[in-house]
């Protein structure tokens, strides 16, 4: 590959990945900075916080079916140049979206407290208490979420993503301020306004959620140039591009379901250690989040440019993009790991932590550091590129099962029966990247992934 063709690469990854890059970092600086809000309150507050994320993420997982789908689809057919079909297949997309989230939003409802107690019932009475008050508040924001993220995909799927960038930055800031003042209050001199804590932390959440779906339907509308669906007839029901974003996303949603139950049950592992474990996997994931910022991106960004790409038959150039994509996440992995390694401790101060979590946490981010800019790329951005393609059984197959014999099995071994804690559970999760990607290195390679293209 020769320097002009390096640079082109480069500028046209980086023109797709870095609106979604900052849009990642609002997303997780905005959730650091709310988990040093809710850590004010107690770390009861904090650990209750990662529980309910990890049920969250589960949750947003199932919706990827929608979100991934109309992703992939609608970058198939913009590839193509055939825009009609795009509207139409992100107008099924979100209309699946509301419908399926909807019935989930009812599930938690109903079964919120049995789902806790299946869950974490080794968890202290005041860290499940303060569970429920969050997840209770927070359920009613996951249709939003659902629908919004799907027509976050569809906008980027057509080629853009300034918008969602836009739009979810505002979001995540309204997020802080309104966390700010409903977590820990202000004091006004004659009156208090806010300081609800935990409850303070699900309203901010809910309210911030709801303006972004109201700003993203209002571009969709109004002002997108890739495609408009302002139309009704985009939203009628067409069980035949239905089918087809089903055939790609429900092999994805199972795969990522899965997937995120998988972390839930080691949040399960380490929920039967102690309160310091679980607030250590807290606040190192909401650390190794921001971590993985540009990873993210690079890995959405190169989806879509092969969804494009297969879109206009250009298979050719497949195995070269995802590639390229990997490189330059992990270089940009191992920028950010030395920077917040050199800077840990100013970090760790920022959470408050106890001296029993303090002592827990820099194993699992030294480690995670040093590790991630070499496993992590081809762990995540290869199956991303390769569901681009239409391969989506085969990744399905691979992340579930490394999922159960590697991570799962090598949590429970290390961290309960060797005794490692929640390092062990970390280290499982090494195990993992190394098996998954021994798997889709080789399929990219020999181009298994041919002549599965959706849109068609």
């Amino acid at each position: 590959m020769g320097r002009v063709e390096i640079k082109s690469r480069t500028k046209e990854l980086l023109r797709i990945s870095v609106p979604m890059a900052i849009e990642h970092v609002s997303v997780s600086v905005m959730g650091m900075v709310s988990t040093m809000l809710i850590s004010s309150v107690g770390e009861y507050a904090t650990s209750a916080l990662g529980m309910v994320d990890s049920v969250t993420h589960l949750i947003l997982a199932l919706f990827a079916a929608l979100t991934t789908g109309g992703t992939i689809v609608v970058s198939q057919y913009i590839g193509r140049d055939d825009r009609r079909s795009a509207k139409r297949a992100g107008g099924q997309a979100i209309l699946l979206s509301a419908v399926f989230s909807l019935v989930m939003f009812a599930i938690i409802t109903i079964f919120r407290d049995q789902i806790l107690m299946a869950l974490f019932a080794d968890a202290d009475y005041e860290v499940m208490a303060a569970s429920r008050i969050f997840l209770g508040i927070v359920s009613f924001a996951y249709p939003v979420v659902a629908v919004t993220l799907t027509m976050f995909g569809i906008i980027r799927g057509s080629g853009d993503t300034f918008a969602p960038m836009l739009i979810s930055v505002m979001m995540n800031v309204l997020n802080l301020l309104l966390g700010f003042v409903l977590i820990r209050g202000v004091d006004l001199g004659f009156a208090t306004i806010g300081g609800f804590g935990i409850h303070g932390a699900g309203w901010a959440l809910v309210s911030a959620k709801l303006f972004g779906l109201a700003a993203a339907t209002w571009f969709l509308l109004k002002k997108a140039k890739g495609i408009r669906l302002n139309k009704l007839k985009y939203f009628k029901p067409d069980f035949g591009r239905q089918k087809t974003i089903l055939k790609l996303g429900l092999p994805t949603s199972f795969e990522a379901g899965l997937f995120q139950a998988g972390r839930l049950v080691t949040q399960v592992i380490i929920v039967s250690m102690t309160t310091f474990a679980i607030t250590a996997n807290t606040i190192g994931f909401s650390l190794v989040n921001f971590f993985n910022v540009p990873a993210m991106a690079f890995g959405t960004g190169a989806m879509i440019l092969v969804g494009q790409r297969i879109g206009r038959g250009d298979e050719k150039d497949v195995k070269t993009t995802a590639l390229f994509a990997l490189v330059v996440a992990g270089i940009f992995l191992l920028v950010m790991g030395s920077l917040i390694l050199f800077f840990r401790n100013p970090i760790f101060s920022l959470f408050n932590p106890s001296p029993e979590t303090l002592e827990l946490l820099p194993p699992l981010l030294i480690s995670y550091m040093m590790l991630a800019p070499f496993l992590w790329p081809s762990s995540f951005i290869l199956p991303a590129c390769l569901r681009a393609t239409g391969d989506v059984v085969y990744t399905m197959v691979i992340s579930i099962s490394t999922m159960i014999l590697a991570r799962l099995l090598f949590s429970y071994i290390l961290g309960i029966v060797f005794g490692m804690g929640v390092l062990g559970v970390w280290i499982a999760m090494y195990i993992d990247w190394v098996a998954r990607s021994a798997f889709f290195y080789p399929r990219l390679l020999r181009g298994k992934w041919k002549g599965k293209a959706i849109a068609k």
